[in-house]
């Protein structure tokens, strides 16, 4: 296990950088133990959809409904996983893939995905129905999104000759870029409220080396 820890200060905020690990880690499939120790159905039987990749999982505030995201767009459990139906989201592409999938923390029946090509999406009810939000993101092939627990801020990862961070405030109407990418292909991004007993929330990425952190404050 290789770790590295380095301080660095910069623009008024101390960055602090940590990787662990360095094997490549890719999720393949859902799989959940039951009482009788069987992975969950990914092969369509049951009435359930068929996928083979899985990018994310995520359940909404209420605790009912699970979202998945996979090599085939979202799909939405209602029974813990054992069945799941596509979810229709309007994007140009006609297969879509969804690689995050990020629940509203206070405001529920709001979700985000991040797509493969085909940017950002917001629903207000659960899935139901869908607008995209791409207004000032550099590109549409997003890698990684997440929410920040305490006022709903979100970032995306996105790929465009590179990996830049950009910033939304407001629910993904407009994003800015805020920083670099951390330097290594990012699996998934996600933000932390660390009780440090001086507040703050931290983002950290899931990468191909490892797993890195950085104060939010860009």
């Amino acid at each position: 296990m290789k770790r590295n820890l380095w301080l660095l200060m910069a623009m008024g905020c101390l960055l602090i950088t940590s990787e662990v690990g360095s094997q490549e880690t890719r999720l393949q499939r859902v799989a959940a133990v039951s009482h009788s120790n069987r992975q969950l159905n990914t092969n369509g039987n049951n009435g359930t959809a068929s996928f083979k990749r899985v990018h994310a999982l995520a359940i909404n505030v209420a605790g009912r409904e699970m979202f998945l995201g996979s090599d085939i767009g979202l799909l939405r459990s209602r029974d813990g996983g054992r069945t799941w139906k596509k979810v229709s989201v309007p994007a140009r592409q006609p297969n879509l893939e969804v690689t995050a999938v990020a629940p509203g923390q206070k405001q529920p029946g709001t979700i985000y995905i991040a797509t493969r090509d085909a940017g950002v999406f917001a629903s207000a009810d659960d899935g139901t129905h869908w607008s995209q939000v791409d207004n000032g993101l550099g590109g549409l092939d997003v890698h990684g999104l997440a929410i920040d627990p305490n006022d709903g801020k979100l970032h995306a990862l996105v790929r465009n000759k590179g990996q830049e961070i950009y910033r939304s405030t407001d629910g993904g109407n407009k994003w800015s870029r805020v920083a670099g990418g951390p330097g290594q292909e990012v699996k998934f991004l996600s933000s932390v409220n660390i009780p440090t007993g001086m507040g703050g929330i931290f983002l950290y990425a899931g990468t191909v080396g490892g797993l890195q952190r950085s104060p939010d404050c860009f």
